[in-house]
């Protein structure tokens, strides 16, 4: 049993190591700046947190089924709302990059909230990024009260299981013309009971407004990254995964009269969204 903790922990410091050290060489060849997708032209910040997916970030696998929804959403006219800010490379990036014409960031954490509107402004969208605190209850109150109408926003959800009690009857009801990406984290929960039914009951309630889609990651094709081309399989892997202790998913809430999409659907809109973003 010590032989085998042993090599657990050895062999998961030497993937860790390898993998930091070929997000480096990335960040080095592309001057920290996204090469695909959404993001593109974005100039990723070093992470206090996660660099160890800066690669992810610049090749345009972090997250890819989430950026497959967000470019398809994607407008100049729309508003995203971002629950759980972090490093803000949605909440800025998109602005930036002008997949969305403005963004409000709700970040608990105040180290990171400074950090985000320091952010906002050495990319030189600060007018256009606005910066609060936990996302309470009444957060929605805040984005009406500076005009912006409901329906005109993207709703993106990372905040680390409180979704479960974020996303009330009336919360979920006042966003019904709105689409809403909640990432989910029932693992995160202490109450064993609550644990095991947090999903199923967010989805029911959600129903009652929306059509709802579970989108679940690994869909990656990673065989046509042109940046990659020369490089060994295996590397090429561990630099376009996210380090996760788990497969992560997420509820996508779609206005009721949109057409309706099943699980393969969601699926060839995430693998189109990747043939085209790395097409040569």
């Amino acid at each position: 049993m010590e032989l085998l903790r042993y090599f657990d922990d050895t062999t998961s410091r030497a993937v860790h190591a390898r993998r930091e050290y070929l997000s480096m060489m990335i960040r080095s060849q592309c001057d920290s700046v996204v090469q695909y997708g959404i993001l593109k032209g974005f100039r990723v910040p070093p992470s206090n947190w996660a660099e160890i997916i800066s690669s992810a970030y610049i090749l345009g696998t972090y997250e890819v089924s989430v950026c497959a929804i967000l470019d398809l959403l994607r407008s100049p006219r729309k508003v995203l709302v971002d629950l759980g800010g972090a490093d803000g490379v949605f909440g800025v990036g998109l602005v930036e990059v002008g997949a969305f014409g403005r963004s409000f960031i709700f970040e608990l954490d105040a180290d990171r909230r400074r950090g985000l509107a320091e952010m906002a402004q050495a990319h030189g969208v600060a007018d256009r990024v606005s910066v609060f605190g936990e996302a309470t209850p009444d957060f929605l109150d805040l984005v009406e009260a500076r005009g912006v109408p409901l329906p005109q926003c993207v709703v993106l959800c990372d905040i680390e299981g409180a979704e479960f009690s974020l996303f009330s009857d009336a919360v979920l009801s006042r966003l019904q013309k709105s689409h809403v990406i909640i990432e989910l984290h029932d693992f995160l929960l202490t109450d064993p009971v609550r644990r095991e039914s947090a999903i199923a009951e967010l989805r029911l309630a959600a129903e009652r407004y929306f059509d709802v889609c579970e989108v679940k990651d690994g869909l990656r094709d990673i065989r046509n990254i042109p940046l990659l081309r020369n490089w060994s399989d295996w590397d090429s892997w561990l630099l376009c995964i996210e380090a996760r202790y788990r497969m992560m998913s997420w509820l996508w809430l779609r206005p009721k009269g949109e057409a309706a999409l099943t699980a393969a659907a969601v699926d060839e809109l995430v693998i189109d969204y990747q043939r085209r973003i790395f097409a040569a």
